[in-house]
């Protein structure tokens, strides 16, 4: 209610700029609310009695200086925290600034083939990046698995499996096999002549009248693994990424799913 001493310190608050500037902001409003506090009563019945003169002024005036004793005090107080909070503020964006603090490790995987958030793992957290990469950031499709091979790295999204060629830089150039879920049959463990192989068969074509023929084609892409425990290891997580694409076809989003609910009456 003292309108000058709320212009004073307005002032005092906004008129520090640099971090040392506003510690020194924060103690002159500290000092400013408790002397204010002090002569408030003095100030504000004087104030009263010329504004409003008389009386009625006086009582007014006196009013707003009980009250000014304690509510000034605390205000300084307050400005005098937030100005030292902004010091260590800018302390510390002036420090990490300096330091050229990068970051230590790569961004986690935030959501898991089950939809839970995972353990950190440097692995996932590297192929999520790749997978970024090849999508140009798009986040519809999601990582699930990459197991990286000697020769290769394969690389298992929510919509696609990818075949990669080693490198620093990945990009769409790496890729030397790619298979959608919509045009898998199944993936199995293959083995010829003592290897083992990773065999992805796809779906039949349509014929020309352009009905869809269940069952596999002739076309099964194999890729050489070293082990047959990887090859099982790789086979099952791509079927299982496989089947949970064909339940998400058969998911409706949210907004078409609350328009559907509503039951008619």
């Amino acid at each position: 209610m003292d309108n000058r001493h709320q212009s004073e310190r307005e002032y005092i608050r906004y008129h520090g700029a640099t971090s040392g500037e506003h510690l020194v902001a924060g103690i002159h409003g500290l000092a400013h609310g408790i002397i204010g506090g002090m002569t408030s009563i003095i100030t504000s019945t004087v104030e009263g009695v010329k504004t409003e003169g008389g009386v009625g002024g006086f009582f007014s005036g006196l009013g707003k200086g009980l009250v000014g004793t304690v509510t000034k005090p605390v205000a300084g107080a307050l400005d005098f925290a937030s100005e030292t909070a902004q010091t260590v503020r800018d302390m510390a964006s002036l420090s990490n600034h300096r330091l050229g603090v990068q970051r230590v490790r790569k961004p986690r995987c935030c959501k898991g083939p089950q939809g839970l958030l995972p353990r950190h793992s440097a692995t996932q957290a590297e192929g999520q990046e790749q997978l970024f990469r090849l999508t140009d950031n798009i986040h519809s499709e999601f990582f699930i698995a990459v197991e990286p091979i000697d020769s290769y790295c394969v690389l298992i999204s929510s919509k696609v499996v990818y075949f990669l060629r080693p490198g620093e830089y990945v990009d769409r150039e790496a890729i030397f096999l790619e298979v959608k879920y919509d045009d898998l049959y199944h993936c199995l463990v293959s083995k010829d002549h003592g290897k083992v192989y990773v065999q992805l068969t796809k779906k039949a074509e349509s014929t020309s009248s352009g009905v869809a023929m269940p069952g596999p084609s002739h076309q099964k892409p194999m890729v050489h693994v070293k082990s047959e425990s990887l090859a099982i290891k790789i086979s099952q997580e791509i079927n299982y990424a496989k089947s949970l694409y064909y339940e998400q076809q058969l998911m409706l989003p949210a907004s078409e799913n609350e328009d559907c609910l509503l039951l008619e009456s």
